[in-house]
């Protein structure tokens, strides 16, 4: 790509980015792959190239890698949204459901912290429904639990 020097501006890594965006859509991973890998050295935007790294990955059906991307994203931007979002994708595409619904858990509580301009997606709202009714089931199911175990103490505990 010709960023040989010792140092690069953001707005260089950005138009990489953006060239390698270009490079994805027109199906010419390796090419979008290279020109992120060598901009990568130069320390700027990491979780963003990561991100698209992970996104690439995925396209090319290369989960694995698809994960690491979209973890080192997590790690090094720990509220990046989107990154949660597509690491579930991958998790449940590697039929990986619980940590697929875990990873989801985890994008959907952060869009709450969070919201992004952008809506959540009809797939994206589902998960979202699931989780929080499993969340209620739960919650009701320990009340229940507790009331049951405090009337049984009470019933039995005043007999003494």
């Amino acid at each position: 790509m010709g960023l040989e020097r010792k140092t690069v501006t953001e707005e260089e890594v950005r138009s990489v980015i953006i060239k390698a965006e270009e490079l994805r859509k027109t199906k010419r991973y390796q090419e979008a792959i290279d020109i992120l890998v060598d901009i990568l050295q130069f320390g700027i935007l990491k979780p963003s190239i990561y991100f698209h790294l992970g996104n690439i990955y995925y396209d090319m059906g290369d989960l694995s890698r698809a994960e690491y991307a979209y973890k080192r994203t997590i790690e090094l931007a720990p509220e990046h949204t989107n990154a949660y979002y597509n690491l579930s994708a991958v998790y449940k595409k590697m039929d990986m459901v619980e940590e697929s619904v875990k990873t989801l858990r985890k994008a959907y509580l952060l869009e709450l912290k969070h919201p992004r301009k952008a809506k959540l997606t009809q797939d994206e709202k589902k998960w979202a429904r699931i989780i929080s009714l499993k969340q209620i089931s739960i919650i009701t199911l320990i009340i229940l639990v507790v009331y049951v175990v405090l009337r049984y103490i009470s019933f039995f505990g005043g007999r003494g």
